[in-house]
């Protein structure tokens, strides 16, 4: 653990709801000594201006502190990307806001996935410090099975974008497998996956999906669209992947992949976790923290005590 004190900035406070940006918050509690949650709505954030505390924003909210203040920007996702799948006026919205804070002066740019940094710099000329996967406790999403009942399927679809109106279809065209939702508190959701045979995750648009890196870390198969890691260059093989176009109107090509890829449970062994060790463990993102922090001290001139800690020419992206 990095004993130093951040802020995590976003537009919801992570200890009362719940989300991809929520989780990665509640995280950072793993990884630094002590973290303070700010939203647009707290009344203490002319204090942290004075603290010379980091503030860690999601991506577009570094738009709410002064331009002369320095700041560390977190991209989750791509907006731009994610309009593209969705059509929705917010994902506009939201990629027009990515936009003009992608000019914003004193910014340390940090992607969680290598596909976002480069689609960033692409589109905006942001140049992300480094990547930094979103991290697993892999001493609690060991890998190891549990009295694993053959025919269930676990998936999280809760939206729309992730699949909802999809699963009613595969439960129909497949009586013999349940289909079920994780649908389980967070602490419980180890030993849920442990139950499974599988995972499906079947999304319109990710940007690095907390819960797939959770199914693969327990090593179960995966059935993924090819959305998210799926986008990165050296990202995780030991899962089936699908065209994402296969999730739009009633495809009937969804139908054969899904009972393809359950088909395959018998013959083929899925081995997704040692991807995730290799990438997305709590000691790989401390010492990516540890680097960006470094760097941050570097540019602020603030003394965050890591002495001349800095992110080498091969950390960068």
């Amino acid at each position: 653990m990095l004993p130093l004190s951040v802020i995590h900035y976003s537009r919801e406070d992570p200890r009362a709801s719940i989300g991809g940006v929520q989780s990665f918050a509640r995280n950072l509690e793993r990884l630094f000594a002590e973290v303070r949650f700010l939203t647009p709505r707290s009344r203490n954030r002319r204090a942290a201006l004075q603290s010379r505390v980091p503030i860690i924003c999601d991506n577009q909210l570094v738009l709410d502190w002064p331009p002369e203040h320095p700041v560390i920007g977190f991209q989750h996702g791509v907006a731009a990307v994610k309009y593209q799948a969705t059509g929705s006026l917010g994902h506009w919205r939201l990629a027009r806001a990515q936009r003009r804070a992608a000019s914003r002066p004193n910014t340390l740019w940090v992607a969680c996935a290598r596909w976002i940094a480069e689609t960033f710099a692409q589109l905006h000329g942001t140049s992300a410090a480094q990547v930094i996967y979103h991290p697993v406790d892999t001493a609690r999403f060991d890998g190891r099975p549990g009295d694993r009942e053959s025919r269930l399927v676990l998936h999280d679809a809760r939206t729309r974008n992730k699949g909802r109106h999809l699963i009613a279809r595969l439960r129909t065209a497949l009586p013999q497998w349940r289909i079920e939702p994780l649908d389980c508190p967070p602490e419980a959701v180890p030993e849920r996956m442990r139950q499974a045979r599988a995972f499906l995750h079947l999304s319109r648009y990710e940007g690095n999906s907390l819960v797939c890196c959770e199914a693969m870390a327990m090593d179960l198969p995966c059935c993924f669209s090819r959305v998210g890691l799926l986008r990165d260059p050296g990202g995780p093989t030991e899962v089936w992947s699908l065209d994402p176009a296969l999730l739009r109107g009633r495809q009937p090509g969804l139908l054969e992949e899904v009972r393809s890829f359950l088909g395959s449970l018998d013959q083929r062994s899925y081995h997704p976790r040692p991807w995730i060790l290799g990438h997305a463990t709590l000691e790989l993102a401390e010492s990516g923290w540890r680097a960006v922090l470094g760097d941050f001290q570097a540019r602020s001139q603030w003394d965050l005590g890591l002495g001349e800690a800095r992110l080498s020419a091969g950390d960068r992206v």
